[in-house]
């Protein structure tokens, strides 16, 4: 059985949907599920679009480095977004 990481969104490959689990009072998980990449997704992915147009434009090398690390950081988010524990 797959464990998802609870309260946060989770790109599940098996159903090619996006799970929020939550855990009840009762310790069951709760799972909802939506075919609509969730708002932190989007966000994200906006990020990396502003990132990359400042990197083309930016000709100073310690900016450049700046900006490369944090389009690193917010890969690293939305990769984690898409990781099922088993």
């Amino acid at each position: 059985m797959r464990k998802y990481t609870l309260d946060r969104w989770n790109w599940s490959e098996r159903s090619g949907k996006w799970v929020y689990v939550t855990k009840k009072k009762d310790g069951k998980r709760e799972y909802t599920y939506q075919l609509e990449p969730p708002a932190e997704f989007i966000e994200l992915t906006m990020q990396i679009k502003k990132i990359n147009d400042k990197l083309i434009k930016i000709k100073d090398p310690d900016e450049n480095k700046r900006l490369f690390l944090q389009l690193i950081d917010i890969s690293k988010k939305m990769q984690n977004m898409h990781r099922e524990e088993e």
